[in-house]
């Protein structure tokens, strides 16, 4: 008899420990089912089904909060009458105040028991409804109803569901992460491929019309191009418009200069490094394979040392990179664009670039024209470099005036296009006055005669024309040939803007 008491403890101890068991593995269970699920409508649907399964209910349905609009509206729901979970995706909001019960429960409250006329919708076809806050750093994020014939508020079931709530608002709130993360990066790759892509190419004159032309036919034929031209005139612009413009634009773009590197770092940096090949060297990956799924933009590649050549052959000819001091080649999937302001040819005979690499780069090749060879792009760039500087440094309301634009027509741009823009940018910033004069800019007043003054005039209100009906084009060709959008874009009324349209022939008014 005296034994019976120290059973009775251990029988207890016991039970007490398998139900403790049998309490970790529900929660793990639940853990599991949620860990591979990225979105809110895949952990909805998991955690009702598996609820459902696990406590031997009738219905289980999940609300979402949403704190912003005021309301809940349901995510997922599993009854007696589905065949499967059902995820209506983004129902109908039901505000706090007309969601009752719920409305309570998203507030904190846990309600039970719920039946007849008191079920929300989505918990049609139980008996009873217990609804559980389930809550992720202080915030409920989501209502979880339970329901069956025996009341709905049975206290084991609502203990093991206690248990796993905390769990469940993690994964809620990771999942609705997820997705807000998801879509700030579509929006910021829109951003840039706007930003970057064909839009960023600004001319209307015939030199720069062809290379537009060119830019779009390459854009989708994932070759290798090299793309040749002075320094200053946009290469890099034209190879981010073939990476935006084509297949590879969800995946990277990765931009290295050449000549801006030493040929013991330009090596490890472009194709990587193993750690231990010298003292202190950490594995490093290199841009190759940062690359890989999308764009490997090599500027100047005409400085770069023949030891380093070779290795970019192999890359472009297998398909594969080697890491410094690495024994094992690594498949790589990149698009390469090079860039030179070099005579390539010249190079190729004096011996200083390999030959192979040459007509390997040079599968399809472009020319970026020189500023002088467009000089009908000046004043719709300069009007371009404005309007970017100005809202910059915050200088609303700047204007080129008719002298400026003129000596801008007439001045040598031997730098092309980044001293122009270099120009406007210092013009903004040092401007005394909202009118821009050519001395801002660093030019000379044109000198004009008397006589000359009704041509001069005329080719400055021409001009003036030409950019203003560049700017009009653009402007539509960015909002989808929307006028009221064009017009907001442009800072002017919609009105104006059919005038204009009608003015410059741009289309019916």
């Amino acid at each position: 008899m005296a034994d019976e008491p120290l059973k009775q403890a251990l029988r207890a101890a016991n039970a007490e420990l398998l139900r403790r068991l049998e309490e970790l593995s529900f929660v793990r269970l639940v853990g599991d089912a949620l860990a591979g699920e990225a979105t809110t409508a895949g952990v909805a649907r998991a955690l009702v089904e598996l609820l459902r399964a696990e406590l031997g209910v009738e219905l289980v349905a999940l609300w979402g909060v949403d704190a912003l609009e005021g309301g809940v509206r349901l995510a997922a729901r599993y009854g007696p009458d589905d065949a499967a979970p059902a995820v209506p995706g983004n129902g109908p909001l039901v505000a706090f105040a007309a969601a009752g019960a719920l409305g309570r429960a998203a507030a904190g409250e846990p309600v039970a028991p719920l039946t007849g006329a008191e079920l929300p919708a989505g918990a049609e076809g139980t008996g009873a409804l217990a609804l559980h806050p389930l809550r992720a750093r202080g915030r409920v994020l989501a209502v979880l109803g339970v329901g069956a014939p025996d009341g709905g508020d049975d206290p084991e079931r609502a203990r093991l569901v206690g248990l796993v709530a905390p769990v469940v608002g993690l994964a809620l709130e990771s999942a609705a992460l997820t997705e807000r993360l998801a879509s700030e990066n579509r929006t910021l790759r829109a951003e840039l491929g706007d930003r970057f892509g064909r839009a960023a190419l600004i001319g209307v004159s015939p030199a720069f019309r062809r290379l537009l032309s060119a830019v779009e036919r390459l854009a989708e034929a994932d070759v290798t191009v090299l793309v040749l031209g002075e320094s200053g005139t946009g290469k890099e612009l034209v190879a981010r418009a073939l990476h935006w413009g084509g297949r590879r634009a969800e995946g990277p773009f990765v931009a290295l200069n050449c000549a801006a590197l030493p040929e013991s770092l330009l090596e490890s940096e472009l194709f990587g490094i193993e750690r231990g090949v010298a003292t202190g060297v950490e594995r490093r990956v290199g841009l190759v394979e940062r690359a890989s799924g999308g764009t490997l933009f090599l500027d100047e590649i005409g400085d770069m040392t023949l030891a380093v050549q070779a290795k970019l052959l192999r890359v472009l000819q297998e398909r594969e990179v080697t890491r410094v001091g690495g024994g094992r080649p690594i498949p790589v999937d990149v698009r390469v664009v090079a860039a030179t302001h070099r005579d390539l040819e010249a190079e190729v005979r004096a011996g200083r670039f390999r030959e192979d690499l040459y007509f390997r780069l040079k599968v399809a090749s472009l020319r970026v024209p020189a500023l002088r060879e467009r000089a009908e792009d000046v004043p719709l760039l300069a009007q371009h470099f404005l309007a970017r500087f100005a809202a910059r440094h915050d200088r609303p309301g700047l204007r080129l005036g008719p002298d400026a634009l003129a000596a801008l027509g007439q001045r040598a741009w031997a730098g092309n296009v980044r001293e122009l823009e270099n120009a406007i940018e210092q013009a903004v910033v040092m401007a005394a006055g909202p009118l821009l004069d050519a001395a801002d800019l660093g030019c000379e007043t044109p000198a004009a005669s008397p006589g000359a003054e009704p041509e001069y005039r005329a080719a400055v209100r021409a001009a003036v024309d030409d950019t203003e009906r560049g700017l009009i084009e653009r402007a539509l060709a960015e909002c989808g040939q929307n006028r009221t959008r064009a017009a907001r874009l442009l800072g002017i009324g919609r009105r104006t803007l059919l005038y204009k349209l009608k003015r410059y022939r741009l289309g019916p008014a």
